[in-house]
């Protein structure tokens, strides 16, 4: 019977908890530069929301996930994604620079060199004129990010990107 009770414990818990229906998501690039990539990424989001996926010149790829109150979720191969470029440009010059170094000229540099390159992460965040949030994460060639975030979803998006791996 104490197992009974503490297993109905367990799921009432569970099905109290948060109302928002999460679904993993996989980001994956098959080639860049013409170079197999298999590898894939996994992200939770909120359940109903509109996929968009963009390809850049060189096989680069964003997929953009949009949801019904305007927040924007990206994960993306590119540079920098389009969705927070203004943002990250209003940190200022050295901010902006350092964040849109290319990895493959580091890489390149360092090989040169005679050392290795360890990719690095930059967290970028802050908050726009109409009082939305965004941010964006550079973990060595991708990024993760959001735009429009209100405060009160502001912990939920942060935990999204929290997710990604």
């Amino acid at each position: 019977m104490k197992n009974k009770i503490s297993l109905f414990l367990i799921a009432f818990l569970t099905s109290c908890g948060s109302s928002v229906a999460i679904e993993t998501v996989q980001y994956r690039r098959d080639s860049k530069n013409g170079q197999s990539n298999k590898e894939k990424k996994l992200l939770d989001i909120p359940k109903k929301y509109k996929l968009q996926t963009f390809v850049g010149g060189h096989g680069e790829k964003e997929q953009v996930y949009t949801f019904s109150d305007s927040v924007k979720v990206y994960v993306t191969d590119l540079p920098v994604s389009m969705l927070n470029y203004n943002n990250i440009l209003s940190l200022g010059d050295s901010v902006a620079n350092k964040r849109f170094e290319g990895t493959e000229l580091k890489a390149a540099v360092a090989k040169a060199l005679g050392q290795s390159y360890v990719l690095e992460t930059l967290i970028l965040q802050g908050k726009t004129s109409n009082g939305l949030y965004w941010k964006d994460i550079r973990m060595g060639d991708v990024s993760i990010g959001y735009v429009n975030v209100p405060l009160s979803k502001k912990e939920q998006f942060d935990s999204v990107l929290s997710s990604f791996r």
